[in-house]
């Protein structure tokens, strides 16, 4: 496999992190802007807030990142500390809060075509929606119009194959009960609210690979999945290999000719393994196995379902 040299930006450190404390800071607020979106618009009106709710509110609010000297973060401040004194939101105190986020995120120049920012700005909001273990019909429109209103990202993996559940659920204007609870673990593991299950903070996928075909003819091999998948479920991808002429096996062999990783962060990834299957594979594959491993995103665009 031919190596590709990277560079280095100078805009960053070794870490990799902005060695600008503003671009930092820019980019923060634009993730906490729209995970407190988020949360406020699944918040009823006119009811206490649920325990889970009111922690949020404290924690958001009394995070020391901010610079207090922000005029907007101020602002939020006062209304959230209002809500708080009797853990109560009142339409007009939601009306006003997301009149004011919906400005700041318009005007405040939070948004930025860097695509690293608007993951960020992603990643708050999916937090936000599930911070209540709740999904309702008003935040899966609002997770579809954030991705659709930014090109790059509705255009980019992981949230191309997001946007496309999203719109597939979204396509017959009902979401089921099964609908929901599916979407709603994904958004989870996305988002990074597992790392007590996974190991893995952020919601890290599984971006192992030894090929990035595409033009491969799927009649006629062995396929095995592995993982969780954010553009369908496993059994939609194993009937989706059957109909190409696949054969879908359920577990490792040395004969196996593709091994297909789901993306999303589960209890199959771990540093320390990679999850049996690749394991197995990796194995395998040092004693004259030919098994090719792909992930997601490759197998999409094998498959044509990006």
């Amino acid at each position: 496999m031919e190596e590709q040299s990277m560079t280095t930006s100078n805009t960053l450190n070794s870490q990799g992190q902005p060695n600008s404390v503003a671009i930092n800071y820019k980019r923060n607020k634009a993730k906490a802007v729209l995970t407190l979106k988020g949360i406020i618009d699944g918040i009823h009106c006119d009811e206490h807030l649920n325990p889970t709710e009111e922690v949020f509110l404290r924690a958001w609010k009394d995070n020391d990142i901010f610079n207090l000297n922000d005029g907007d973060f101020i602002d939020i401040h006062e209304q959230i500390e209002d809500i708080l004194e009797d853990s109560v939101i009142t339409a007009e105190e939601k009306s006003d809060l997301q009149a004011m986020l919906d400005d700041i995120i318009k005007f405040g120049d939070t948004v930025s075509n860097d695509y690293d920012a608007l993951v960020n700005q992603l990643l708050g909001f999916l937090n936000g929606i599930s911070a209540d273990d709740d999904l309702n019909d008003a935040e899966i429109r609002s997770l579809q119009d954030l991705i659709a209103s930014n090109p790059e990202l509705a255009d980019t993996w992981p949230s191309n194959a997001l946007k496309s559940r999203v719109d597939d659920i979204l396509s017959d204007d009902v979401v089921t009960e099964e609908e929901r609870a599916d979407l709603l673990n994904l958004i989870k593991a996305v988002s990074g609210q597992r790392m007590l299950e996974t190991g893995l903070a952020y919601g890290m996928s599984a971006d192992f690979a030894t090929s990035t075909e595409t033009k491969v003819t799927l009649e006629g091999l062995s396929v095995c999945f592995t993982g969780e998948f954010l553009s369908g479920t496993r059994k939609a991808q194993q009937q989706k290999a059957e109909q190409l002429g696949a054969t879908v096996v359920p577990r490792v062999t040395k004969k196996l000719d593709l091994l297909v990783l789901g993306s999303v962060a589960s209890r199959d990834w771990k540093f320390s393994s990679y999850g049996k299957k690749l394991e197995a594979v990796l194995s395998n594959r040092l004693t004259g196995s030919q098994t090719e491993i792909i992930n997601e995103d490759t197998w999409n665009e094998l498959v044509h379902l990006v």
